[in-house]
């Protein structure tokens, strides 16, 4: 389930409830690896199509031979798991792995919505794989790094050269290095 989540951002509750039916390994449509299908969650923005990734395809398939529930992630009983039974189950993986506390499986979604910010995908691209209502309430689960902040503005500088080199030719003429230079050639003197 983990991997689930941070390959595809899904909520815990829309993990846990996620079902067979909803899971779609055949590619469509010219994808490569199939999608998922978010049938129901928090709110109408929930309801949405998510891509899968080679390792939660490879996932999937291999988990799909070995249950016979309607559900992705059978408890023993067959039925879905207690969001609050995954969390104790976390929190025990957590502590064992001794990792922070701070670390909670929520975590995962806040991850997924990074790396997709920084793979290259718009704010609108990452809101809807969330299944959020607005940008806003997106801009709370990606944390751009420092790396990736200069990887923009690398690809910034990159267009820019570009649409520089594009430009006709036309007599260059030099620019003042500072406002106050400019300044003072325009303003008239006085005593």
């Amino acid at each position: 389930m983990t991997l689930l989540i941070l390959d595809t951002g899904l909520r815990i509750g829309e993990a846990v409830e996620l079902e067979w039916r909803d899971v779609h390994l055949e590619p469509v449509n010219g994808a490569r690896f199939g999608y998922l299908h978010v049938r129901v969650g928090k709110s109408k923005n929930a309801r949405r199509n998510l891509s899968l990734t080679p390792r939660v395809r490879t996932m999937l398939e291999v988990r799909s031979t070995q249950t016979d529930s309607p559900y992705v992630f059978p408890c023993k009983t067959g039925r879905p798991y207690l969001v609050t039974s995954i969390d104790h189950l976390h929190s025990e993986v957590r502590h064992t792995l001794r990792l922070p506390k701070d670390f909670v499986i929520h975590s995962l979604r806040h991850t997924f919505g990074t790396r997709l910010g920084e793979a290259g995908a718009d704010a609108f691209t990452v809101m809807r794989a969330m299944g959020h209502s607005s940008v806003t309430v997106s801009q709370k689960y990606v944390h751009p790094t420092p790396e990736a902040m200069e990887r923009a503005f690398e690809r910034l500088e990159a267009l820019n050269q570009k649409a520089a080199q594009s430009l006709p030719e036309a007599p260059k003429r030099q620019l003042p290095t500072t406002i106050s230079a400019t300044l003072s050639e325009a303003l008239p003197v006085c005593h």
